[in-house]
């Protein structure tokens, strides 16, 4: 099943998500730096907004990688072509941007 390139896009990617979402989740950065966790102009602030965003970005890029590990389906379920690794590679690379989008919104929401 993983000799199958866009299921292997999928898998890899939405591990790494996950994996990377927990470990900001659970050692979060303690200051304000440009090298390590979620880094934005609006997280960057203040220390409020920091320790908050650094919670929501993590909730939101674990989430990615569930709905990333979830686009495998269709490409187990149905015969794929060429164009499915390309599919793959885009849904893939939208997923984290989504989670950057809503956490900025997150962000607006709770410090306007």
């Amino acid at each position: 099943m993983l000799d199958n390139p866009p299921i292997l896009v999928c898998v890899l990617c939405g591990l790494i998500y996950i994996i990377s979402g927990q470990l900001v989740l659970r050692y979060p950065p303690k200051k304000i730096n440009d090298f390590y966790g979620y880094r934005t102009a609006r997280s960057k602030r203040s220390q409020a907004h920091w320790d908050f965003a650094q919670k929501e970005s993590s909730k939101y890029i674990i989430q990615s990688g569930y709905y990333c590990l979830l686009t495998c389906v269709p490409f187990i379920l149905f015969e794929t072509g060429k164009a499915a690794v390309w599919i793959a590679i885009i849904l893939a690379t939208l997923y984290p941007f989504i989670s950057i989008i809503q956490t900025e919104k997150a962000l607006k929401k709770k410090f306007g």
